[in-house]
């Protein structure tokens, strides 16, 4: 169906939009293997917005007002003969953006550094990518940038010649192994050897001898008083792990795992994975680099691959989808199809290319950075120029 019934400006572009919606409301979760959706199509010649009751899809003028009871899911905005994608409201409000991987023309989704993935109903976050040795860069394995730290003072080894380490009970600290106070014990038990703490936390994260360096730390809490050991020790001047971690080979990827709720706190932490010599997969299946046991996921529901100096995610026809969450606003190039998904609703949007009117406004370009600032910036020129053409178009209505 036409938007609202009103022809097409002449020589105009238009966006076609095939709406597909689960009818189970689960997890916000879409179920690209359902036989049963419902489909509708609509053909947008200007600035709209789209609204969902039930399984129902509508696409809203600017004029046009929502019944109760109706969800905005997302924002169509014309700006100088192009459609651009942005969130239903300004305000934050209405569903969050998902880009779909498996319907991308380039197969793929190029990764950058913040950038959230959800698989299934689990998410990660991009926290590193480093592409070769010679950045000389190791993982980063802070969690929390708050978080306590721990330093040492040299100039104290003579008063602490006496004191013991609530590990090894011996006296004092020795030479490259200082007493340190990591947590918010006290009395006798406010001291522990680095040594024999590093010792203790190595076995609790239970590292493996696997190719590369990679592996999956997350952060340990004190026993006794419960407060979270930090991840780094100052020793004057010098940074280091507490943890002693193997060394990862690049190219490699950190994954924070972002955790739903407070009962799931075990399973927060950073999945450290080398790609110099295979492909990343995540899944649910054992062969799998990040193994996620979540009935949401599929055996092997996505892959990344170093490719040409990029890390590239696919998706690998996995039930539940592989997803991507919309940083800014995102244009509709012409012979280029998307698919955004909010909740169990998936849009695919494809415009149909037009002849362009010609003017002295350039045309919007993505945003270089993922700055607030900038994505503000972008808002409100899409914003302002929608408003623009709606005048123009009512003023234009009113000498029929």
């Amino acid at each position: 169906m036409e938007l609202g019934g009103i022809p097409p400006p002449v020589n105009s572009a238009a966006v076609q939009v095939v709406a597909s919606t689960w009818a189970r409301d689960s997890h916000d979760l879409f179920d690209f293997e359902a036989h049963h959706l419902q489909t509708q199509a609509f053909t947008v010649i200007r600035s709209a917005t789209c609204v969902r009751s039930g399984t129902n899809v509508q696409m809203l003028g600017d004029h046009q007002s929502p019944t109760p009871g109706d969800e905005p899911l997302l924002r169509l905005v014309r700006k100088d003969g192009h459609f651009w994608v942005d969130k239903a409201s300004s305000s934050g409000g209405g569903k969050k953006l998902w880009l779909v991987v498996r319907d991308l023309a380039a197969c793929g989704h190029r990764l950058a550094e913040g950038d959230v993935i959800k698989l299934g109903r689990f998410k990660f976050r991009v926290r590193q990518l480093v592409a070769s040795a010679g950045e000389g860069a190791q993982p980063e394995l802070r969690l929390d940038d708050a978080g306590a730290v721990c330093c040492v003072d040299p100039s104290r080894s003579k008063e602490l010649e006496s004191t013991l380490c609530r590990i090894c009970l011996l006296e004092g600290p020795s030479e490259g192994d200082p007493l340190i106070t990591p947590c918010l014990c006290k009395g006798s038990i406010e001291y522990v050897h680095l040594g024999c703490l590093r010792h203790w936390i190595r076995g609790r994260l239970n590292f493996s001898d696997s190719s590369g360096g990679s592996y999956f730390y997350r952060p340990l809490p004190c026993e006794l008083c419960k407060a979270i050991y930090p991840t780094y020790v100052h020793i004057g001047r010098e940074r280091e792990p507490l943890v002693e971690v193997p060394h990862t080979e690049p190219p490699f990827i950190v994954l924070e795992n972002m955790v739903r709720d407070s009962q799931q706190h075990a399973t927060r932490g950073l999945h450290v994975i080398s790609l110099a010599e295979k492909v990343l997969k995540l899944g649910r299946g054992h062969e799998s680099d990040v193994r996620i046991a979540d009935v949401s996921i599929s055996r092997c529901h996505a892959m990344i691959r170093f490719q040409k100096g990029e890390f590239i995610l696919e998706d690998n026809n996995s039930k539940f989808g592989t997803l991507v969450a919309m940083k800014r606003p995102r244009m509709v190039e012409p012979g280029s199809a998307i698919s955004i998904q909010m909740g169990r609703t998936v849009l695919s949007l494809s415009e149909q290319p037009g002849i362009v009117p010609g003017g002295n406004t350039p045309l919007l370009q993505p945003a270089g950075g993922s700055s607030a600032q900038d994505e503000r910036a972008l808002r409100l020129s899409l914003l302002t120029r929608s408003q623009e053409t709606n005048d123009h178009a009512t003023a234009g209505g009113s000498t029929d």
